[in-house]
């Protein structure tokens, strides 16, 4: 290759270096300004047929990284609450309902679905099930965050009786990152100084002497008589006679001019083997710069494609577990409709059913509702928030302070120093919680047992059980525990159930068979005292015949799985006092506070007094040689009557 080609392949190389360069630059540039993804997507819910519920499907939350906003604009005022995915499918029910399900394949509109049910609903303020609630008349804008790990849905409505607001926005946070803009910015620039470089700097001279022998020096007899025979076969070669030229050690024929004094020359093939290697070092020279060129090349044209790809908006994917790498110009399908509050097979089933603020909330209104029903002595004022066991003692109680005025009322309930709190993990109904505290006016600790009978139902105290001096309550994880079926024995000593009929035994029997089975803390004798209590009836009473029982209600139980796996048991012992008068014209007297339920003092015929004892049980695990153990217990009179 000669010196004039060797610098034209060079300056084509490096024009090509340097737009390959600025393309590559370009590319880079562009991702970050004019190609940039925008920052966020907005998706808008279409016309819809009116329900006065909405679901917003817990998969949108998690659509893409960062916070989804929501704007949402109605008539009137209305609310939106955040809950666990089965929980707003349990209370949404058998109501009519739309569900925002998805996106659709080009990110600007919501995909909303329809389900048809009841035209109306009870109103969704205030339910125990909801973590977080908004409230706002006309518009509202809501930034839709996890209160805490897994799955979360909300829930749109008015007061269930109108149609929820149905002018729905979100916005979305989009992948705005671009891995590839610095590396095609350094790439570019790379190439531009390679290709200035090709243009600036110049090879040896060596280097460019392509054609010229380098066997020996060019001024030397033995170099130019080679060059000058090669030069007389090159014309001979192109003449029209078609001489062929003398080969190796043969005389030129009679027409080409002989030296007078015949001299060694060069063989022809040192000038063969001299120029046939410049020749190739040229070839191989120039293939090489081809292979530079088109591989540079090659690869500026893939980055370019990939930054045009990059630079395109991603649309929105309906799926929460699509990878973020995900390339986005490949436009994701639309989600499928999905029913409310469906979540992950595994995510809800060891979940707590309360968040610590939940608890803390649900306790307040508990304590609240019971103030003002002791306060006042109306049973009604504690019917939204107390139920079973506990509504009826403390029923009774009013009637009887209403008479009596020396008779002791209830300890109060308090949602302050809040000791622990017990959690099922269990999340069907009815769902049981439990928790510990000692607020003012509580002497000792006291357990407080809260049921939700449904999910449209409220946390209600069943049972308000101070802990017995000097007992130890035992450990269970606040995390969630597993709450058990009065019935089941799985790994424990005894059932629940089995444990409080033991306990109603050994109430009723100074011999009973659990007499060291169930024990209790030489500083707590609730079992010691009850049966001196009833050993002194009989002996005091020579006129009348007493019996006394003590039996389990069995809707009352409730089971929870201790952290060694054991159990505390929680439930009620119906107290029943039975007198009857030992001969004709004999009578019984009953006290003051039995009076105000009997109607009268004194009976001729018999009477039966009932109390309400609630209790605490601990139980071992299967295996242990320990026994059960009383942890709490209290009784009040909810029954008088003459036979």
């Amino acid at each position: 290759m000669s010196a004039d080609d060797w610098c034209i392949l060079r300056f084509k190389t490096a024009v090509a270096l340097v737009l390959l360069g600025l393309l590559t630059l370009l590319a880079g540039i562009g991702q970050k300004t004019f190609w940039a993804p925008p920052e966020t997507i907005t998706a808008t819910a279409p016309a819809g047929t009116a329900a006065p519920l909405t679901v917003f499907d817990e998969k949108l939350r998690t659509l893409h990284p960062g916070t989804v906003k929501i704007n949402v604009k109605g008539e009137g005022s209305f609310m939106l609450a955040a809950g666990r995915p089965d929980d707003v499918n349990a209370w949404v029910g058998k109501t009519a309902h739309n569900t925002v399900a998805g996106v659709s394949d080009d990110g600007t509109a919501l995909q909303l679905t329809h389900t048809d049910g009841e035209a109306t609903a009870p109103s969704p303020a205030g339910s125990d099930l909801w973590v977080t609630t908004e409230n706002a008349s006309g518009e509202m804008n809501y930034s839709w965050n996890a209160p805490a790990d897994g799955d979360w849905s909300l829930l749109l409505a008015t007061d269930g009786t109108k149609p929820a607001p149905s002018t729905i926005t979100m916005t979305f946070p989009n992948d705005t990152s671009t891995p590839w803009a610095i590396p095609f910015m350094v790439l570019g620039g790379l190439l531009i100084i390679a290709g200035v470089a090709l243009l600036v700097i110049k090879p040896k001279a060596g280097n460019r002497r392509s054609g010229t022998p380098t066997g020996g020096g060019e001024g030397s007899p033995f170099a130019r008589r080679a060059q000058a025979k090669a030069a007389a076969r090159r014309g001979s070669r192109g003449s029209t006679g078609g001489t062929l030229p003398a080969g190796p050690g043969e005389t030129a024929p009679d027409t080409a001019p002989q030296p007078a004094t015949p001299e060694k020359t060069a063989p022809e093939k040192t000038v063969r083997e001299q120029t046939v290697p410049e020749q190739k070092r040229g070839a191989r020279t120039a293939r090489r710069t081809g292979v530079v060129v088109a591989v540079l090349t090659a690869a500026a044209v893939t980055g370019t494609s990939v930054a045009a790809q990059a630079s395109q908006t991603p649309a929105p994917s309906p799926s929460a577990s699509a990878p973020a790498s995900s390339a986005p110009a490949a436009s994701a399908p639309a989600s499928a409709s999905a029913t409310p509050g469906t979540s992950g097979p595994d995510q809800a089933a060891d979940a707590p059913v309360l968040l610590d603020a939940q608890f803390r909330r649900v306790l307040e209104q508990v304590a609240g509702a019971v103030d003002a029903g002791d306060a006042a002595k109306d049973a009604a004022k504690l019917q939204p928030r107390v139920a079973q066991s506990e509504l009826e003692v403390r029923t009774q109680n009013y009637k009887i302070r209403s008479q009596v005025g020396s008779y002791e009322a209830r300890m109060p309930v308090r949602s302050t120093k809040l000791l622990t709190t017990v959690v099922t993990n269990k999340r069907s109904w009815p769902r049981s919680v439990m928790a510990v505290t000692q607020g003012e006016g509580n002497v000792v600790p006291q357990v407080l047992t809260l049921t939700q009978a449904s999910p449209r139902d409220n946390y209600k105290l069943v049972s308000s059980t101070p802990l017995q001096p000097g007992a130890t309550f035992p450990a269970i994880g606040r995390g969630g525990t597993e709450t058990l079926a009065p019935s089941d024995k799985s790994g424990l000593l005894y059932s629940g159930e089995e444990a409080l009929a033991g306990l109603g035994d050994r109430l009723t029997k100074a011999d009973s068979a659990f007499k060291d089975k169930l024990v209790e803390g030489q500083s707590s004798p609730y079992i010691a005292d009850t049966l001196a209590y009833q050993a002194d009836v009989v002996t005091s009473g020579v006129n009348g015949t007493f019996a006394f029982t003590h039996k389990v209600a069995p809707e009352n139980t409730v089971v929870f799985r201790t952290a060694d796996g054991g159990a505390l048991v929680l439930g009620r012992l119906n107290f029943s006092f039975d007198g009857t008068p030992k001969a004709e014209g004999d009578k019984l007297t009953i006290g003051d506070d039995a009076a105000a339920l009997a109607g009268g003092k004194e009976t001729s015929t018999g009477m039966v007094l009932n109390f309400a004892e609630s209790v605490a049980v601990y139980v071992p695990p299967a295996g242990s040689k320990d026994p059960m153990k009383l942890v709490a217990a209290t009784r009040g009179l909810v029954g008088a009557a003459f036979k």
